[in-house]
């Protein structure tokens, strides 16, 4: 599901080109030397081992030590060792993240609801190239969107609250596998809805988040299974309602 690069990225001193080529390879520099996108980036810097040590500053802390050099890191997993991550974002179009990030700096929240603690890492561009520059965990309070995340939990854990809080009838969006994957658009209704059983343990938010925003996306993503659900929140008057489902797990 994920494309790995273990090259180590290459610098400007270490391309060398003739003179009367460099017009025609400016492009190809471009991408040996920049980061394409932070989402290409952190896929990568997530399941490639050495690739992740080539972009951490260091010394960094983490678990209240100081990691001097690469040579004493261990790898950082994020989700990657669980079956899926939920992602939140305010937009409904993106799989991933709310937009591309144009800021030279962003945190990633990993939340974990069982250690009530969302541990933050924080990113910056420099010289086109992304870096963890330090990590820090924080109150789950203290994560961005917390109000859309306490009504979450509350959608997850209570089916009274549930069902409360969806607009029916609900557009659903599904496979069939029994006609060559083609999209099946349907409505359900009150009577018909069967309560979500999921649990809350982790989810992933940036903090680029735009809490303005009257959507919100939470984006089910497999890894390496093939899952693939959405959830698209709208705030109606003030309240949080759950108004599509879309299931494209394959």
């Amino acid at each position: 599901m994920f494309a790995c690069n273990n090259r180590k990225p290459k610098t400007v001193n270490e391309v060398k080109l003739p003179l009367e080529e460099k017009s025609e390879t400016d492009k190809l520099i471009s991408e040996i030397l920049e980061d394409k996108s932070f989402t290409d980036f952190f896929e990568t810097f997530i399941w490639d081992e050495e690739f992740q040590k080539t972009r951490i500053v260091f010394p960094l802390k983490k678990d209240n030590k100081t990691i001097q050099t690469s040579k004493d890191w261990k790898h950082l997993p994020f989700y990657t060792t669980s079956e899926f991550i939920p992602i939140l974002s305010s937009d409904t179009l993106s799989e991933l993240y709310d937009k591309e990030v144009t800021t030279s700096k962003i945190g990633l929240f990993l939340i974990d609801f069982k250690r009530e603690i969302a541990d933050k890492y924080n990113f910056e561009k420099i010289d086109s190239k992304w870096f963890l520059q330090s990590l820090e965990s924080l109150s789950i309070n203290k994560a961005p969107d917390f109000e859309f995340i306490d009504f979450l939990t509350k959608f997850t854990s209570d089916s009274v609250f549930q069902i409360n809080h969806i607009l029916f009838p609900l557009p659903v969006s599904l496979i069939d596998y029994d006609d060559d994957y083609e999209i099946i658009e349907k409505t359900v209704l009150k009577e018909d809805w069967k309560c979500l059983q999921w649990t809350m343990v982790q989810l992933m938010v940036l903090s680029n988040i735009d809490t303005k925003n009257k959507y919100r996306n939470i984006h089910i993503r497999g890894v390496e299974n093939g899952i693939g659900v959405e959830y698209i929140f709208e705030n109606i008057n003030g309240n949080w309602k759950l108004v599509r489902f879309e299931d494209y797990s394959m």
